[in-house]
C-alpha cells in the first residue's frame, strides 16, 4: 500500500486525465429521477454557490467505473457496479471536492493560465524521452475527441483542490514516521505450503453449472449490435500551392510546437501541414455529403454491423443516436466516415447455450477455489511441515515454492494484512498454508531506504485524515442541494 501511494501521489490529477479520455461508462447513466427545473436541468446537485455538472458525473462515473473493472479483471457487470454503489459514491465525492472548492473560494484561492501549463507539462502521460511532447499532447486529446481548451478547464477544480491541501499540509512529525516504519520494515520468518487441486478433483456437475447460470445470468449479456449505413470520404490530394501552405501554416501554427513547445518553422513541418491542409478540405466535402445523407437527398452506399468493441467508430455516440440519426463526420483511416443509424439491436440476456463456455469457466474457478480452500484448512487442523524460506518483508520479491513472482507478491501483501501467526492464503487456483516462526526488525539500511517514502506517505494519511474532517465540517456550513434521487 506504501509502495502504490508512492507512485500514484499525482492520482487525483491522472484519474481526472483518464477519467476525461476514456470514460468507459456504458452511455449516459440513467440514474435516479432528474427535477427538470429550467436552473436544474445541466446539475446533479449544488454545495454553496457551485453546481456539479451532469458531465462532471458522468466523468467521475466513469472514473470510478474503469477503476472497479479494474480490480475485477474487466468484468464487471451492471448489476455488481450497481451493488457497489458506484454511482452513489461518484455523486458523494463531487459533493466533498465541492466542499472543498467553496472553502477554496472563500480563502480566495484562484487558478490562472500558468497554473494550468505547469499542470500539464508535469504530467508525465505525454512525456517521450523524458521531455514533455507537445505532439503527443495534442494527438490523445486528438484522439478521444477532446478539444485542448475542454480538457484544459477540466483541471481547474483538480488544480484548486491541490492548492487548498498544500495550504493545509501537516507536516509529518518523527514519532508517526517512527511508528509506521516500523510497521512497514518488519520481516516474518516463514513456513510454508502451496496446496493446488488437481484437474480430475475438479467434478463437472452439469445441474450446478445451469443452477449457477441462473443465478448470475444477468450478468452475461450480447453486446449492442449496430446496423449502420456508411460513406468513406478519403483524403483528398490538392494541389495547394506553397502560398495556400503557408497560409493555412500561420492560421494554426500553435499546432505546429516541438517539445521544447517553440513552434517549428514552415519548412520543417510542410508535410504535416499539407497533410492538415488536405484533411481539412475533405472534412468540407464530407460535411457536404453528410447534409445531403442526413436529408435523404444521396444514400450512404456501404452497409455494415458492428458491436459496441469496435474502436475504430464514435461508439458513445452511437449509444446515444436514434434510428435514423446520421452521424456528423469523423475521422476514419485516411479520410472522413459518415454513419447512418438503420438499426441499433439492444443488448439481451445470452441463453444458457450462449453463454456455457463462460459459465463452466466460473464454475469450474469456483469448485478449485472451494477445493484449494478445503485442503488449505484441513492442513491447518492436522498440522504441516512447510518449507522455511527465511525472513521476508512487505517489497520482497521472488518466486518461491511454485509460485510466481507476482502469487508470491499477492502472498505477501496478504500475509502482512493479517493478524494470526498461523493461516492461509487463497489464490484461487492455489492456497498458501503458512506459520510464522520468527519476527524482527529490518536493518538501518532498509529504513534509510524507505525513509522518504514513509515519510512522504506519513504526511498522506495525516493529511487525508484532516480533509475528511475538514470536509464533514464544511457539510454544516454548506448548503447541499440534490437534483436527482439517489439509488
Amino acid at each position: 500500500m506504501i509502495t502504490w501511494m508512492q507512485k500514484h501521489r499525482k492520482y487525483l490529477v491522472v484519474t481526472i486525465w483518464v477519467s476525461t479520455i476514456a470514460f468507459v461508462g456504458a452511455g449516459f447513466v440513467g440514474w435516479g429521477a432528474y427535477d427538470l427545473n429550467v436552473s436544474r436541468a445541466s446539475s446533479v446537485a449544488k454545495v454553496g454557490h457551485r453546481n456539479i455538472s451532469i458531465q462532471e458525473f458522468q466523468n467521475r462515473y466513469g472514473q470510478l467505473h474503469a477503476y472497479y473493472n479494474q480490480l475485477f479483471d474487466g468484468q464487471l457487470s451492471e448489476k455488481k457496479a450497481s451493488e457497489l454503489g458506484i454511482e452513489n459514491l461518484a455523486l458523494e465525492e463531487l459533493v466533498n471536492d465541492a466542499l472543498l472548492l467553496n472553502f477554496a473560494d472563500d480563502l480566495g484561492l484562484g487558478v490562472n493560465d500558468e497554473d494550468i501549463v505547469k499542470y500539464i507539462v508535469a504530467d508525465q502521460n505525454f512525456y517521450v524521452n523524458g521531455k514533455f511532447d507537445k505532439e503527443l499532447y495534442k494527438n490523445t486529446l486528438k484522439r478521444a475527441r477532446i478539444t485542448e481548451s475542454e480538457y484544459e478547464d477540466s483541471l481547474k477544480n483538480v488544480i484548486l483542490l491541490d492548492k487548498l491541501r498544500h495550504a493545509l499540509n501537516l507536516p509529518a512529525k518523527e514519532q508517526d514516521i517512527n511508528m509506521l516504519t516500523a510497521s512497514f520494515l518488519m520481516q516474518d520468518k516463514i513456513s510454508m505450503q502451496v496446496v493446488e487441486a488437481a484437474t480430475d478433483e475438479i467434478k463437472i456437475d452439469e445441474d450446478a453449472v445451469k443452477k449457477l447460470w441462473e443465478e448470475r445470468k444477468n450478468d452475461y449479456k450480447t453486446m449492442t449490435e449496430f446496423k449502420l449505413d456508411t460513406k468513406f470520404i478519403p483524403t483528398i490530394s490538392s494541389d495547394a500551392n506553397t502560398t495556400e501552405l503557408m497560409e493555412f501554416y500561420n492560421e494554426n501554427k500553435n499546432e505546429y510546437k516541438g517539445s521544447d513547445d517553440k513552434i517549428k518553422e514552415f519548412e520543417a513541418v510542410k508535410d504535416e501541414v499539407l497533410k492538415d491542409y488536405n484533411l481539412k478540405q475533405t472534412k468540407k466535402v464530407a460535411l457536404e455529403e453528410y447534409l445531403k445523407i442526413k436529408k435523404d437527398e444521396k444514400q450512404a452506399d456501404i452497409s455494415i454491423t458492428t458491436l459496441e468493441d469496435n474502436a475504430s467508430l464514435p461508439i458513445d455516440e452511437l449509444k446515444s443516436a436514434k434510428k435514423g440519426d446520421t452521424l456528423k463526420p469523423f475521422e476514419y483511416e485516411d479520410g472522413y466516415m459518415i454513419v447512418k443509424v438503420k438499426e441499433i439491436v439492444a443488448p439481451r440476456v445470452m441463453s444458457f447455450d450462449e453463454a456455457k463456455d463462460q459459465i463452466l469457466e466460473l464454475y469450474k474457478e469456483q469448485k478449485t477455489q472451494e477445493t484449494v480452500e478445503a485442503k488449505a484448512k484441513e492442513l491447518l487442523e492436522k498440522g504441516f511441515q512447510g518449507t522455511d524460506i527465511g525472513f521476508i518483508s512487505r517489497d520482497t520479491v521472488k518466486a518461491e515454492s511454485g509460485l510466481s513472482e507476482g502469487e508470491f507478491n499477492i502472498f505477501v501483501n496478504r500475509l502482512f494484512e493479517k493478524s494470526g501467526k498461523k493461516d492461509y492464503v487463497s489464490l484461487g487456483n492455489k492456497a498458501v498454508v503458512y506459520e510464522i516462526t520468527e519476527q524482527k526488525l529490518s536493518n538501518s539500511e532498509k529504513e534509510k531506504e524507505y525513509k522518504e517514502i514513509i515519510t512522504q506517505n506519513v504526511g498522506y494519511l495525516k493529511n487525508n485524515e484532516l480533509i475528511r474532517d475538514l470536509s464533514g465540517a464544511l457539510s454544516k456550513r454548506y448548503k447541499v442541494e440534490y437534483y436527482v434521487s439517489k439509488k
